[in-house]
């Protein structure tokens, strides 16, 4: 009997040690910053990510994330070529994937703020993206908007015009695994 009590406090133990898995079935991650006082908008495809997450079990939630950088799209054929290609910029030959894995995720009044290495080409920054989690049935949204300083990824270079703040809105539709 003991031997049964053990086990079973030991199930439960790790049952509440263990985040949701959610599966994402879509996603938006777009971008927008000023170039010569116009605001240029731009997005990437191609999301995969590991996402473990409990509201109420911060502690063991986690996200793992990567999109392509060649599906850089800002309705611009020549940009998104420039983008693509030039060293001031994703250089996607070279660096296929812009990834962001999280450190800690925290409650913040009445939504989250999640800690994140973001890594674009061969450089890493600690970011902080408050978000929002919606949990219906077996659906869940996450959502969120962070302003990034695009110099400390070394991107774009001394462009002419071009703003360093970034704006990036994330809204990934999950599924519950």
């Amino acid at each position: 009997m003991k031997k049964i009590q053990i086990i079973v406090l030991f199930v439960s133990m790790w049952v509440q040690g263990v985040a949701q898995n959610w599966q994402p079935v879509s996603a938006s991650v777009g971008f927008n910053l000023k170039m010569l006082g116009v605001t240029v908008e731009g997005k990437f495809k191609g999301l995969a990510a590991t996402i473990k997450f409990d509201p109420a079990n911060l502690a063991a939630s986690s996200v793992v994330a990567t999109v392509d950088a060649a599906t850089v799209d800002t309705d611009n054929s020549l940009r998104n070529r420039h983008l693509r290609e030039k060293e001031d910029f994703f250089e996607v030959a070279k660096y296929p994937k812009i990834t962001m894995k999280s450190t800690k995720i925290e409650k913040n009044g009445n939504g989250y703020v999640g800690y994140f290495d973001l890594t674009i080409k061969k450089v890493t920054k600690n970011i902080k993206i408050p978000f929002t989690f919606t949990e219906t049935a077996d659906k869940g949204v996450f959502s969120g908007s962070v302003t990034v300083n695009r110099r400390d990824w070394a991107l774009g270079g001394g462009t002419f015009g071009m703003a360093n703040e970034v704006i990036i809105n994330l809204v990934v539709n999950t599924v519950s695994k």
